[in-house]
């Protein structure tokens, strides 16, 4: 066999230094010719540059064009990018070329296809004609983009094709006269792909999507949406990032408008815009959330994401704040719209028009920690009591500790000053301070705990928290902001058990507590965690809203279990017990069996005696909660959710589904129900047929299995299974 290493008279064009022309390396049986002018190479030759190498069975070289023209069984190899045919005429200094009858891979995605003609225009362009395309593996062909010309731009990492026609399994499923896609996750402005579906509430639905990269820092997308029960819908998404430093700003605007809708024959809308702000200052900014419904039945009706169609309160609100070290302040104007369901009422919330909150983080000063809130609001209602309110909240701790031990005694003075259009007996202006005393302290055990093999870390954490605050009448002031809290573990260790500032519940009470876990060694990681806590009270209740005073002398006890007892298992388990009466106020329990990813179980049941909402209103609940991921073979994944209502005799949300994994294609098909409002429910069926590395072709569910099915993982997902595909394709010579 013969070497030579050789260098062309006439340099690459463009001002290219001497490293990157670089040497040429020519390996072969034969090689005869004029060193300075033409190398005709005959054999298993190998033609290698710093940025090129072609195989070949014969190789003529042109050095003074610097110019390859191969024959035989041909490899050229550009970067990740593979071709192979059998002749090819290939310009070095341009990049330019032609390549007859090949084979292609392109990059590392292992897109592959083959072609009468490829056609190098230039460094990251090539031109394919009468081509195919796929990202299967050969020699399979589920499915594979048949065009009359394909360009592929490796640069800007987008394919085009033209007079282009998708085939699955020979039959062709999609036609376009043009058609573009990304080669990577960039973004690209053209036609998204359609999805089709449809839904009860909707009847057959078509969108068609096209989407705007207009620059770097904003892009739009505009969707015309066809529902045969209601009518054209057209929809439209802006985003955008604008400014610099520190005028930065950024947002998005999501608009879609329905006319005449054929059900209601009303015109009807949704209007979304969310801003985000600064104002040439560190730490001073300013912000809008804006929305907007037509009706009350909106999301219900029209609704295509599943997540907002329980939403019954819209933000309409914008605000400036300011963050500078421990101090922050905020104002804002801030109004809803209530969406009502009229089988289900509920009292619409204040308007805080406006509203100003500064505070005061916990800040060390003389061996003492202060802090601080105040604020000031306007609440404007059409059915319920109006006024302003102004509130300061000054505190002074004394806290300290080590990793065994931690002491922290806090007081404070919660001031207020209403002033109300209509008055509270005969004060108009009603004031009142509450003095609020805590003390907080806890100790830290640990041991080591050999346990199945492994010695744990195991720590026993007792804790004691003590609150006083006296009575002060309010009862007769009106409820702003004000809810009874959720009774649970962090609000048994809370001052005040109620939620906003209108009301400072009475408390001469003593928590007592107990939390143990089980510690990996090593890590650190949390694998079991048990907690136990009551509270004891040395006073009845005085202070209410909209509830029963309270006259027993302690609190249903909470025992608390979470873990995850291995690597596939997670538990979890809640039980709050009335020791007076001996009944379960409530009992959650919940498991989760997760061998490996795309292989999910999940099951949970939940009671609940009396549910109080904010009004004071109590209901029971009980429900169970099932979901499932789970392959049946290598290629079928059944998916599943029952969430049911015991108490109702109601299906809440119920989700039947599989997935065909065919390699280089995943086929979802879903059936989902919904209880929208307390008397309606909407049935949607989702199918989606996903040619990897193109695009997704129908109704997507993958939203909804992702919030249906706890673990849930795509047929495709990367974590299930790598294909090597960087299995050097260089044939034996």
């Amino acid at each position: 066999p013969g070497a030579a290493s050789v260098r062309p008279q006439r340099p690459s064009i463009g001002a290219e230094d001497d490293a990157e022309r670089g040497a040429l390396f020519l390996r072969a049986d034969r090689i005869e010719g004029l060193a300075d002018r033409r190398v005709s190479a005959e054999g298993r030759v190998e033609l290698r540059t710093h940025r090129e190498t072609v195989l070949a069975d014969r190789i003529a070289y042109d050095l003074f064009r610097d110019e390859v023209h191969a024959t035989g069984s041909v490899v050229l190899r550009k970067g990740n990018d593979w071709i192979i045919g059998p002749e090819v005429v290939y310009h070095r200094p341009t990049q330019s070329g032609v390549f007859d009858s090949p084979t292609f891979q392109i990059g590392d995605s292992g897109a592959r296809g083959d072609a009468s003609k490829i056609v190098f225009a230039g460094a990251d362009r090539y031109e394919v004609t009468d081509g195919r395309y796929t990202t299967c593996v050969a020699p399979r062909d589920d499915w594979y983009l048949e065009t009359r010309a394909l360009e592929l731009d490796t640069g800007r990492q987008v394919g085009t094709a033209r007079d282009a026609t998708v085939r699955f399994f020979g039959a062709p499923i999609f036609y376009s006269p043009w058609v573009d896609f990304p080669l990577s996750n960039e973004r690209k402005s053209g036609f998204l792909v359609p999805t089709a579906g449809s839904s009860g509430a909707r009847g057959v639905e078509l969108a068609l999507p096209y989407y705007f990269n207009l620059a770097p820092n904003y892009d739009a997308t505009v969707t015309p949406r066809f529902m045969s029960k209601r009518g054209l819908q057209v929809g439209g998404q802006f985003r955008y990032l604008l400014g610099s430093d520190l005028w930065q700003n950024g947002g998005e605007a999501d608009v879609q408008y329905l006319p005449n809708d054929q059900q209601t024959g009303e015109d009807r809308y949704a209007f979304v815009w969310r801003h985000q702000q600064q104002l040439g200052v560190p730490g001073l900014g300013a912000y809008v959330d804006l929305n907007k419904v037509s009706d009350d039945k909106y999301f219900a009706d029209l609704a295509d994401r599943i997540a907002i169609t329980s939403q019954t309160t819209l933000p309409r609100e914008a605000g400036v704040s300011y963050v500078n070290g421990p101090w922050s302040l905020l104002a804002r104007v801030q109004s809803f719209q209530t969406l009502q369901d009229p089988n289900a009422p509920i009292v619409p919330p204040y308007d805080r028009l406006p509203q100003v909150i500064g505070t005061l983080a916990e800040t060390d000063w003389a061996g003492l920690t202060f802090s601080g809130f105040g604020e000031y609001s306007r609440f404007r209602s059409d059915t319920l009591t109006e006024g302003s309110r102004a509130v300061l909240y000054p505190q002074v701790a004394f806290k300290r500790g080590t990793p065994g031990w931690f002491f922290a005694a806090r007081t404070g003075v919660h001031l207020r000053r209403y002033d109300l259009d209509q008055s509270v007996g005969d004060d108009g202006n009603p004031s009142l301070a509450v003095p609020i005393t805590s003390v907080d302290a806890g100790l830290v055990f640990e041991r080591d705990w050999p346990l199945f093999g492994t010695t744990f870390t195991h720590t026993l954490e007792p804790r004691a928290y003590y609150v006083y605050i006296p009575y002060r009448e309010q009862n007769s002031l009106p409820a702003f902001d004000s809810a009874i809290d959720d009774y649970n573990f962090g609000q048994l260790f809370t001052e005040n058990r109620y939620l906003g500032n209108d009301r400072v519940g009475d408390a001469n009470q003593l928590t007592i507590g107990v939390t143990s876990r089980l510690l990996q060694p090593g890590t650190g990681a949390e694998r079991l965690r048990v907690a136990l806590a009551q509270r004891f009270y040395f006073e009845d209740q005085r202070v209410t809203l909209n509830e029963v005073p309270r006259s027993a002398s302690s609190s249903d006890i909470l025992l608390a279990v979470e873990g995850r007892i291995s690597d596939a298992w997670t538990v979890a388990g809640l039980l709050q017990q009335n020791l007076d009466s001996g009944q379960n106020e409530r009992f959650n329990v919940a498991a989760r069996y997760t061998p490996s990813p795309g292989r999910a179980l999940f099951a949970s049941y939940r009671y609940t005696r009396q549910l109080v909402n904010p009004t004071g209103e109590g209901s029971e609940i009980q429900q169970i909660d099932l979901a499932a991921q789970w392959p049946v073979n290598a290629q079928w994944t059944l998916l599943g959710r029952y969430n049911y209502s015991i108490v109702d005799s109601k299906v809440l949300e119920a989700v039947a589904g599989v997935e065909y994994n065919g390699d280089c294609w995943v086929l979802r098909a879903v059936l989902h129900r919904l209880a929208t409002t307390v008397d309606q429910t909407n049935t949607s069926f989702f199918i989606q047929l996903e040619l990897n590395g193109l695009a997704r072709v129908g109704t997507s569910p993958l939203d909804l299995l992702r919030r249906s099915v706890p673990g849930y993982v795509s047929a495709n997902d990367p974590s299930l299974r790598q294909r090597d595909r960087s299995g050097d394709p260089l044939p034996e010579f």
